[in-house]
């Protein structure tokens, strides 16, 4: 019999798998979804975005359900859109229907990522916390790399509805370990405490009053400014555009249509669940602040390898011996990028926000951070193919690698260090407005 951490870990992974397929399955089979539906560039956002939008309103959406309903039956809802979603894929037939089942499946991916690293966090003891809640990152890459591995081998003889239907497996796993766990005990204790005692926060009421100090005002501020800031900066490092247009990058990289971009997209997917696997060993033990300080570092410097293959192509008449190598010059930068953004912007955000919020806000504050993520992962999903062709792919790199930068400075000047922190002194650091650097002192 698998222990209850166990099945939370298992269940963690099929929730991040049906995020990962989610938000790339789409790329694979763009080219062909193109030609079948006459889309040009603008087409291909809308189909790609519509999912990520829809995403945004499942995350808003998380933290009134979850609230009221409890962890478990907002994970069912997730489920029953998912399995509802990837069955409907089997049988459609137009544009319009494969959007309306993106909008879906994004409702659905939009509430598992609020709740499910909640329910990870709230339900898993504090020397494993770390780990569980950034198994949610490395499904997310898991799935990503199942979608590469299914379109690159069967996009010649499988159906697009059947490549993209693969998420009814994870989505059907999902179900049957969900029923196996118990609710969220914080959730049911806070549940009880409400129920007594409505005031929401009670540790920051002064006597008398019934208004909430400014201090803790201004650090529960703080608090969620700089989760849903670390999410934007994870949105606009590049990783949302280099996930659902990778084949696309490589061709105008220089890698040739079809079978070549594919494979070198494959390439990229490994890269990223690998060095994930990594992360988890590191998280608790490295600490997040070194990794996301030494990771945005190296981000930067991957951003600056592809600007350089760019402009070796772009230049072609100063740079003609090297062009030949520019493709794999962009291979190797990306690669790197893929490498620190998976032991750094990929799962410590999740981890953070698990851990910072304190529990009488927990709902609302990850909810926010991630609707925050949502919205700007849109906004790339939207934009990006458009700003490749009117800017150019260097210009496009060079906005991500001073992202990359800013990422750097703010996790020098104010992400704190929480590894084995139990979350009852990080709450007490943030209701006795701490700050933000020392929270986990």
């Amino acid at each position: 019999m698998l222990t209850q951490t166990t099945r939370i870990a298992c269940l963690v992974l099929c929730f991040g798998l049906l995020f990962g397929f989610g938000i790339s399955s789409i790329a694979g089979v763009l080219q062909r979804l193109s030609m079948t539906f006459a889309l040009d560039a603008s087409g291909q956002e809308w189909l790609v975005s519509t999912l990520i939008v829809a995403s945004f309103f499942g995350a808003i959406f998380a933290s009134p359900l979850s609230l009221k309903l409890g962890r478990k039956p907002t994970m069912w809802i997730a489920i029953t859109l998912a399995l509802m979603g990837y069955a409907a894929l089997l049988f459609a037939t137009s544009y319009s229907s494969l959007l309306l089942i993106r909008i879906v499946l994004g409702l659905s991916v939009g509430l598992s990522s609020v709740v499910v690293p909640m329910y990870a966090a709230e339900s898993t003891p504090a020397a494993q916390r770390g780990a569980v809640v950034s198994l949610f990152q490395l499904a997310i890459t898991g799935g990503i790399l199942l979608a590469y591995t299914v379109a690159l081998l069967f996009i010649d003889t499988w159906s697009w509805q059947s490549i993209l239907a693969i998420g009814l497996v994870p989505a059907l796993v999902a179900g049957v370990l969900l029923v196996t766990l118990p609710e969220s005990q914080t959730w049911l204790t806070t549940r009880e405490k409400y129920v007594e005692s409505p005031p929401p926060i009670q540790v920051a009421i002064q006597p008398g009053t019934d208004r909430i100090e400014p201090l803790t005002k201004n650090s529960i501020f703080a608090v969620l400014a700089l989760c849903g800031g670390l999410f934007v900066l994870q949105n606009l490092s590049g990783i949302d555009g280099i996930i659902y247009y990778a084949p696309h990058i490589f061709q105008t990289l220089g890698f040739a249509p079809g079978t070549a971009s594919l494979a070198a997209t494959f390439g990229l997917g490994l890269v990223n669940f690998l060095s994930t696997l990594v992360a988890l060993r590191l998280v608790d033990s490295a600490g997040r602040r070194a990794l996301l300080i030494w990771g945005s570092g190296a981000m930067a410097i991957g951003m600056v390898m592809v600007i350089a293959a760019s402009i070796i192509l772009q230049e072609g008449a100063y740079w003609s011996d090297l062009q030949a190598w520019s493709g794999w010059v962009g291979l190797l930068g990306l690669s790197l990028f893929i490498m620190a953004f998976a032991v750094s912007l990929g799962p410590l955000p999740y981890v953070m926000m698990s851990e910072l919020f304190p529990t009488a806000i927990r709902e609302t504050g990850i909810a926010v951070a991630s609707s925050v993520s949502w919205l700007f992962n849109a906004l790339i999903a939207f934009t990006f193919l458009s700003a490749i062709e009117q800017l150019g792919l260097t210009w496009s790199m060079t906005f991500f690698m001073i992202v990359c930068v800013l990422s750097l400075v703010i996790s020098v000047l104010y992400v704190p260090e929480t590894r084995r922190v139990s979350l009852e002194k990080i709450e007490n650091n943030v209701m006795r407005g701490q700050a933000l650097r020392r929270l986990g002192e």
